[in-house]
């Protein structure tokens, strides 16, 4: 499954409201609650000695990104050209394309924001 397939599926399920702040609100809140509970698998594994639970950590992963796609569709934001503005922004910060901790802490955010914004007319013409 793709992103397009799997965001048609998604918008599917999703609650029907009246006003854009409660959709957003709800996928925030939505949002923070899964990686709340992602981090509870990890906290009970690293603290109360409790084996990793993969399966569990598979389903939060997926509960998350509901609440990402749906955002993304909710405001008519592509999520592949997210995903590719990233990738651009990660090229300007790592031009060998490896981490270097000096480049995560000295990051030239100018460029990295001029990299996010190149498909920005694009938006605009689309009234976005």
């Amino acid at each position: 499954m793709n992103l397009k397939e799997y965001s048609i599926y998604a918008m599917k399920t999703l609650t029907p409201r009246d006003y854009q702040i409660e959709h957003d609100i709800h996928m925030l809140m939505g949002m923070s609650t899964e990686v709340g509970e992602l981090t509870d698998v990890y906290k009970k594994h690293l603290f109360y000695n409790k084996k990793l639970d993969v399966t569990n950590i598979k389903e939060e992963i997926g509960d998350l990104m509901w609440y990402v796609v749906n955002f993304c569709s909710i405001h008519g934001y592509d999520l592949e050209t997210i995903l590719e503005q990233n990738v651009q922004k990660l090229k300007t910060r790592y031009p060998n394309g490896t981490f270097e901790a000096k480049k995560a802490n000295d990051r030239n955010l100018f460029m990295e924001r001029v990299a996010l914004e190149e498909d920005r007319e694009e938006d605009l013409k689309l009234g976005r």
